[in-house]
């Protein structure tokens, strides 16, 4: 599936006629953390959250007459399926959407807004996949494939074009894999332009197939595919995508979701940029790397692509929780007390002192493990990071027994 430069110009030329180029801002927060030039490509600020309708416009702005006519079907749990729905709009052509059962209510709603019908079959995007094959089977209507189709790509792609106006030089690109097309056309065209740059790709460890296969250098089976980042939970690597990126990728990474709840947390912090989890994880494997080799990145120019912004309000709190935890800003500590008057004001009081918050207090007496003479308090406190938290668990396990520390200080982690 070779895509010629020519396909990615004349692609291009369209989306700039549809499309306002998505803001390059360089975040002096990240700067400074990481001693480099750290840029934020903004995809989440497109009409649709997300990079998806580049690809979708293209895609259907090159069908025939016939095939407009038709109308356009595609397969989505959210980004791709609004992406559609508003290249459709936009174009003047019916749109349908096989969306799983369990999206987001918000996404379904959005899809709906910009005039596509949804259906809503398959427990997941794969048992989505199946009912398509049934679909078309009674129902004439084109394909719009999330990544595997040329057009999509060369849409894709046109972000590196507008990369290209706005900054001089690029050392390191890192961007999100799901399917892949982000990375395919994207990294294809950056390559063209800053042929010096180091292309990093990066998936979440529960659907981690494609970036387990570039790792190894072959086709890796797929596996459950467990993850908050809903925008690349991909759970098999198609052949033909894995052979574009092998021959584009310089380093592909997997990332556990705790490390990128942590930098949707930072990005929403120091950025004031709501990302999904498929739009912070490039943030979080540049973290990752950096841990491992600061000097790799000192004062080079770092372009990460927040490629969508299209979050689940209702994971929100759960996802702050899980960045605070990893960040140590927030720590769960459980611990035995004698059960006497003024335990646990000595608790509270050492606390105090020490400059911590405590958020919650459960205080237990009656639990079948505990001795007659003892209780536990399960605690949540708020800290102000790794050094102030190990400094506050050091003084209450100075004072009482501590029974469980729900987390565990990762000595890489700053």
């Amino acid at each position: 599936m070779k895509i010629e430069m020519s396909e990615f110009e004349k692609a291009y030329e369209l989306i700039s006629s549809l499309l306002a180029p998505t803001p390059l801002i360089k975040n002096d927060w990240l700067s400074k953390k990481y001693q480099a030039n750290v840029f934020l490509k903004l995809e989440n600020m497109q009409p649709v959250g997300s990079f998806k309708c580049r690809g979708a416009a293209n895609k259907i702005y090159n069908l025939t007459e016939d095939e407009k006519k038709k109308g356009v079907i595609a397969v989505s749990a959210g980004n791709h399926a609004q992406g559609v729905a508003w290249a459709a709009q936009k174009l003047g052509v019916e749109a349908t959407i096989i969306m799983p059962k369990p999206s987001p209510i918000i996404k379904i709603l959005n899809t709906e807004a910009m005039g596509a019908k949804v259906i809503l079959e398959g427990d997941n995007v794969d048992e989505s996949f199946e009912f398509l094959k049934s679909y078309l089977k009674e129902n004439d209507k084109v394909l719009v494939h999330p990544f595997h189709d040329p057009l999509v790509i060369a849409g894709q792609g046109t972000i590196g074009f507008e990369l290209k106006e706005q900054i001089d030089k690029i050392d390191y690109l890192f961007g999100a894999i799901g399917g892949g097309g982000l990375m395919a056309g994207m990294g294809q065209v950056v390559r063209h332009f800053y042929p010096e740059v180091k292309i990093i790709g990066t998936q979440a460890s529960g659907a981690s197939s494609m970036a387990r296969s570039l790792q190894q250098g072959k086709l890796v089976p797929g596996e459950k595919g467990m993850t908050f980042a809903d925008g690349i939970k991909v759970k098999e690597p198609n052949p033909e995508m894995y052979e574009l990126l092998d021959e584009l990728i310089d380093e592909a990474i997997h990332i556990p979701d705790d490390q990128t709840a942590l930098a949707l947390l930072d990005l929403m912090e120091q950025a004031r940029i709501i990302a999904e989890g498929a739009g912070a994880i490039g943030l979080a494997a540049f973290d990752e790397l950096y841990q491992r080799s600061p000097r790799r990145f000192k004062n080079k120019n770092i372009v990460l692509t927040i490629c969508g912004g299209n979050i689940d309000i209702n994971l929100v709190d759960r996802i702050i929780e899980r960045g605070l935890l990893q960040s140590h800003r927030r720590i769960k500590v459980d611990l035995l007390l004698d059960d006497r008057p003024g335990a646990l004001f000595k608790f509270t009081k050492i606390v105090k002192e020490m400059g911590g918050n405590i958020l919650q207090v459960t205080h237990e007496r009656n639990a079948p493990y505990l001795e007659l003479q003892e209780s536990i308090v399960e605690a949540v406190l708020e800290t102000k990071g790794r050094e102030h938290a190990e400094a506050i668990l050091d003084e209450i396990s100075k004072n009482f027994k501590v029974a469980q520390r729900d987390f565990v200080f990762n000595k890489s982690t700053k």
